[in-house]
């Protein structure tokens, strides 16, 4: 007996494997079944350890074991819809054959354990969470992706239109909720630096202008430039100022003078190129002597992959898959040597998480990021995290054949004794850093 206890075990692992090292990886799998995956391989751990946890002796023992059994039967079928969309003729008789193995299998279980082989079923349930676990880092917390599914979705943020400035329930929420903690004190740090003067600011990559439009608004001179002409109109409809210059352009070649800006701003933008080193040079050559280099990007980490990256796609209503690419995320210290190759004083960074907290709460429930929703500093650079570095006091050079060309407005003087002006690492060094709720846009 069994002898026929083990066939349908071994049957089931055979086309389980099929279904996974074939149909799996050649189609890719959507966010629900890298998900729903694991959670199936779940339902036969909780009735193998239900199982090694009792004895037939007990007297629920059995009932709560065909309560899972049945449970996992019917749990296992959830992903049809998606199935039914995605799936080729070969993996749908697949997947019909798993459905019938299935109770089969459980069955089989119950009897191993009826009869003592409880050691056959330790066996079972080890080999169970290794399985689950492969299908957790593999599918879910690895990044190693085919090359086109690691390309970061950049076209994205240039068909959400008019909604950059009130939708819930898309990535931008969380792009405005970092911009109402980052833009005042990219402000102060300003003011700081330049001692209240109005400067003339280059925002790379400005999208819809958070930023642009909130220097704009305290009197600075603003030139905002995104590679997606789409994003520029909702831009310009949001400027209340009505004096920022938004256009097309190419963070890796800028159409300007050398020494044409006194501050250059690089917002969640080096990481999605693969040409950070290009940015930062063209920032420089940009920037008059003793300008400001101020960003924001993400690390490289297995906290970031996780919390940036499938966070973002799991919990966020209408994330796409791809819109990140750990590949690409840059750590500290690699930015800092990159700031170094282009002549820029070694810069000063803290880190930046979400504020913990019912907004968050209810964003994983929901799905949407509320106007509460905030973020707030911390010295770990785990996650993503922000600075600001000064350029050294050299001239930079044109590039050669490269198209110059000034911007609308003379330049103010810079202000004697620059500084850093690093208000807020130093209160995160100090350990007094208050969390700061969201502000007003």
């Amino acid at each position: 007996m069994l002898t026929y206890c083990l066939i349908p075990i071994v049957l089931q692992g055979v086309v389980m494997v099929v279904d996974e090292g074939w149909f799996h990886r050649a189609r890719g799998l959507p966010r629900w079944e890298r998900i729903g995956h694991p959670l199936d391989t779940l339902t036969i751990v909780l009735c193998l350890a239900w199982l090694i946890a009792t004895t037939p002796a007990s007297p629920l023992a059995l009932p709560v074991y065909v309560g899972l059994a049945i449970g996992s039967t019917l749990f296992v079928t959830k992903d049809e819809g998606v199935h039914a969309r995605l799936c080729s003729a070969g993996e749908q008789w697949l997947h019909a054959v798993l459905f019938v193995l299935h109770p089969i299998v459980l069955a089989a279980f119950g009897y191993l354990w009826w009869t003592g082989a409880v050691g056959l079923l330790v066996g079972q349930l080890g080999i169970a969470i290794a399985f689950m676990t492969y299908q957790i880092i593999y599918w879910n917390l690895d990044s190693r992706e085919p090359a086109a599914a690691r390309r970061p979705d950049t076209a994205w943020y240039a068909d959400v239109g008019a909604t950059w400035y009130a939708a819930d329930d898309t990535p931008i929420a969380l792009v405005r909720a970092e911009s109402r903690r980052r833009n005042p004190w990219i402000a102060a740090q300003l003011d700081r630096a330049f001692g209240g003067a109005p400067v003339r600011v280059l925002d790379l990559g400005c999208g819809a202008g958070f930023l642009s439009n909130y220097l704009a608004a305290r009197g600075h001179q603003v030139t905002g430039i995104d590679r997606a002409a789409e994003v520029l109109p909702v831009a310009r409809a949001n400027d209340a100022s009505r004096s920022v210059r938004y256009e097309v352009g190419d963070a890796r070649a800028l159409p300007f003078a050398a020494g044409s800006f006194d501050v250059v701003c690089a917002m969640d933008l080096l990481e999605r190129t693969e040409e950070p080193e290009r940015v930062i040079a063209e920032a420089s050559r940009v920037l008059a002597p003793g300008g400001l280099l101020v960003f924001h990007t993400f690390n490289r980490t297995w906290q970031a992959h996780l919390a940036v990256i499938k966070g973002t796609a799991w919990f966020v209503k209408h994330a796409p898959d791809d819109l990140h690419d750990l590949r690409l995320f840059i750590t500290p210290d690699e930015l800092r040597a990159m700031c170094a190759a282009q002549g820029f004083a070694p810069p000063e960074i803290h880190g930046s998480r979400p504020r913990l907290g019912w907004p968050l709460w209810r964003l994983l429930a929901t799905g949407k990021v509320g106007d509460d929703f905030a973020f707030t500093a911390t010295p770990s650079t785990k996650l993503g995290y922000a600075g600001i570095a000064r350029r050294g006091d050299a001239p930079a050079a044109v590039a050669p054949g490269r198209r110059a060309r000034p911007p609308s407005a003379p330049r103010p003087e810079l202000c004697d004794g620059l500084r850093d002006g690093q208000v807020l690492v130093d209160e995160v060094r100090a350990g007094a850093v208050r969390d700061r709720g969201p502000r007003a846009r």
